[in-house]
């Protein structure tokens, strides 16, 4: 009993000590805080502060204020005496994450507010709400004009390829960024928006209200190119996560026609998820990797090719790129080069060779943070170099022609343009090679089977 009893004490004694050294860090802020948010980041901010007293390598310099708490004191003098409009918290702590991470001159980590996120994560799952158009910026004039309505949207029954967009309900965007434009055209499902527009060759401009709706996003095109030759064309717009499923149905689609070879497309495709980047590789690759991931301290790892997507037959193949393929986009035609599975066509790619992380917050925000570096399967780092083609093909500035025709697939056949001087070489690269496979094919023939064929 006594010895339970000097326990007891020993305890009561301890619980005593720590509860007064507990209250020696946050009682100042509870006698100073004005309300509840100050008391519960000072308890936040209590381990810091014990591992500030504990670990000697910490700074001790009284002067000096811990980086949070510098933070909230800021915070906390705006909000009591900045003279100008009422300080929004929120706003200022976006504001402040988006100064830090612009202090690592990485364009690539960024921080995106909830409806960015919102956004990110619809354009990855292939489904958004807004009126189902591609928009893009004129180089010379910098106008936001739409480049194509997508199929089966509100956009495709209004708008026309070149529509130039001169007011979004009401506002004038000129000098906006297409970003932004793009953002006030999105809304909730069932919103109406008011577009106000240029339409090449109409001297007035014309307004439209187009109903908001969930958008169906095609991310793959295709078509038996030339019926003769059976040359198949692909284009995958994007990689998101239904961009493998309706890749492989255009493939099984082509395939039903008795495609010989085929066109890949994927000329001013940013890129998207790296796993749907791996899936699509996995379709032209025979095995090992399709990347190598370099980690922080130069680790390396390899995302091999996954053979469970070798459902389609090997086909001789041309990979249209250009100084917009970015990203995923790269990751496959690196793959494809290194393994020589097909030739590039085109110009040299934008050279994006970062892998980015998403990193998800509590209110619906998020973090973007590069986490790595991703080299081709030769080990090759395209970071701000880009992939060079096989064959360099310039292609001129698109006329309105151009974009009226340009990937518009009407009735499952494309109306090509005349100044795709890249399509037209990778058709004639495909029909040299079916052309010298069939000369082949028709050597190893007997001699009676020869003759007929002659």
């Amino acid at each position: 009993m006594k010895i339970a009893r000097i326990l007891s004490a020993v305890i009561t004694t301890l619980l005593i000590l720590i509860g007064s050294f507990v209250a020696g860090f946050i009682l100042p802020d509870a006698v100073k805080a004005e309300n509840a948010e100050r008391f519960i980041a000072s308890l936040q901010l209590l381990p810091e502060r014990i591992e500030r007293l504990t670990d000697p390598s910490r700074d001790d310099d009284p002067n000096k204020l811990p980086i949070v708490d510098t933070y909230w004191t800021v915070l906390t003098e705006l909000s009591e005496k900045y003279y100008g409009k009422k300080i929004d918290r929120r706003e200022m702590t976006y504001s402040a994450i988006r100064g830090m991470l612009e202090a690592l001159n990485d364009p690539y980590t960024r921080f995106l507010d909830p409806k960015e996120s919102k956004d990110m994560r619809e354009q990855n799952s292939g489904n958004f709400v807004g009126i189902g158009a591609h928009l893009d910026t004129d180089k010379k004039t910098h106008q936001v004009y739409i480049l194509k309505p997508l199929p089966d949207s509100p956009a495709e029954k209004i708008l026309k390829p070149g529509d130039v967009i001169i007011k979004v309900d009401g506002k004038i965007i000129a000098g906006m960024d297409i970003e932004d434009v793009v953002n006030m055209i999105r809304g909730k499902e069932g919103t109406v928006v008011k577009l106000t527009i240029q339409r090449p060759k109409v001297r007035k401009l014309l307004e439209f209200r187009i109903v908001r709706q969930v958008v169906q996003y095609r991310i793959v095109d295709w078509e038996m190119l030339d019926k003769e030759h059976k040359i198949g064309y692909i284009a995958l717009h994007g990689f998101n996560e239904k961009s493998d499923v309706q890749f492989d149905e255009a493939l099984a689609l082509l395939e039903d026609q008795k495609m010989k070879a085929l066109i890949l497309d994927l000329r001013d495709n940013p890129g998207g998820l790296l796993t749907t980047a791996i899936d699509i590789g996995s379709r032209f690759v025979e095995g090992g990797p399709i990347v190598i991931i370099q980690e922080r301290g130069g680790r390396r790892s390899t995302l091999d090719v996954e053979e469970e997507k070798h459902n389609h037959k090997r086909y001789p193949l041309v990979v249209l790129i250009n100084g917009r393929s970015a990203s995923a986009s790269e990751i496959v035609a690196g793959a494809i080069r290194d393994n020589n599975v097909g030739t590039l066509v085109g110009t040299t790619t934008f050279g994006k060779g970062k892998v980015q992380t998403i990193v998800p917050l509590n209110d619906g925000s998020a973090v973007s943070i590069t986490t790595a570096r991703y080299l081709t399967p030769n080990g090759t780092d395209i970071n701000k170099i880009g992939i060079k083609p096989d064959v360099e093909v310039e292609n001129p500035e698109p006329t309105l022609e151009d974009m009226e025709a340009e990937r518009s697939f009407i009735g499952g056949s494309k109306v090509r343009s005349k100044n795709d001087h890249q399509l037209i070489r990778a058709e004639k690269i495909l029909k040299e090679k079916l052309s010298v496979a069939s000369g082949a094919s028709m050597l190893h023939q007997p001699a009676s089977a020869q003759a007929i064929t002659r």
